[in-house]
């Protein structure tokens, strides 16, 4: 009996994809894609509720930058309840957002291609960055996040230890490391929902790729044999190189330097995929490889009040608009 039900519910995700496969099918055929009308409930139902899957919107920074059109972000709201909003138009902090996806058939992906841009759609994701510069309450106490003090404060912790390692010879004494931050600079996962895959695999771009091919959904992860400490790196430590002055201490705070020391998982999402003989259950297998990533990036990073407020007054007593 508990095997026939196991069976059930993977069969009930085989027949939300052959469902929609046929509302993508009919989309492909307009000018105007609808295709994140379609995609939306899918994915608000894999991800976990504390997320919201909101569609059209548009990513937002503390050094004034915004990201082009998000099909659909799925962003933690409970964290970062901070939705700017002009009108009926959403502009979402960066630091909230776990992951984003690009919805688009053949036609609008033509539609795209004709308009002139200096970036591409990913190129608005990947240059915005996350800020390091928050004041909470955590379980210890206070904490003042800002790279700054974390790195003045790791450099004394890792001195100390230095110093006490060497007078540490009995076989039981214990000295506590300097903490690493287990994030620095956070990403979304990229997630690609097309008919026109061919073009975005040669670059390996997004970190998922969906498509329809043969009537059937195909699921495609570059990186798939990537070890999860690999996707931890790339997901909470992203390009720190584009930080300037700051990357050297964040790098040191990130503990780049000695990844190869801690890296200890051979987990991997390939390893993740749902199988029944040769074929696979595409949804199904999103569902748990997409919630490994966000259960890496987890909670976001706390956020940077006085990052978005320098911003605005900058903004406001200059007299421009951007």
């Amino acid at each position: 009996m508990n095997e026939k039900v196991i069976a059930k519910l993977a069969e009930n995700y085989c027949n939300l994809e052959r469902t929609l496969i046929e509302e993508l099918k009919i989309d492909e055929q307009s000018d105007v894609s609808s295709a994140e009308e379609i995609w939306q409930p899918v994915f608000q139902r894999i991800v976990p509720t504390k997320y919201n899957v909101e569609k059209n919107v548009y990513i937002i920074d503390s050094h004034k930058e915004f990201s082009q059109k998000v099909s659909l972000a799925i962003y933690d709201e409970q964290y970062t309840p901070y939705i700017f909003n002009y009108g009926t138009i959403k502009y979402i902090p960066i630091e909230a957002v776990a992951g984003v996806v690009l919805c688009e058939n053949e036609n609008s992906r033509k539609l795209i291609q004709k308009e002139e841009k200096k970036e591409t759609w990913l190129q608005s994701i990947q240059k915005l960055k996350t800020e390091m510069n928050a004041y909470v309450r955590i379980h210890s106490g206070i904490l003042d996040i800002n790279v700054d003090s974390l790195y003045k404060k790791f450099i004394c912790d890792r001195e100390r230890y230095e110093k006490q390692k060497g007078k540490c010879t009995e076989p039981n004494c214990k000295i506590r490391e300097p903490q690493t931050q287990n994030r620095t600079s956070t990403r979304p996962v990229t997630i690609l929902c097309t008919t026109a895959v061919e073009e975005h695999l040669e670059k390996n771009e997004f970190d998922i790729i969906l498509s329809v091919q043969d009537e059937k959904l195909k699921k495609q992860i570059p990186k798939e044999k990537d070890s999860l400490d690999d996707w931890n790196k790339c997901l909470n430590h992203y390009r720190l190189e584009r930080y300037g002055d700051e990357k050297i201490k964040l790098k040191t705070l990130a503990g780049i330097d000695n990844s190869e020391k801690n890296k200890t998982s051979e987990r991997t999402l390939e390893s993740l995929n749902v199988m029944k003989d040769n074929d696979q259950n595409v949804l199904l297998s999103l569902m748990f490889q997409l919630n490994q990533l966000l259960m890496l990036i987890n909670n976001p990073i706390f956020f940077p009040h006085q990052s978005y407020v320098k911003a605005f007054n900058e903004v406001n007593n200059d007299g421009r608009v951007e």
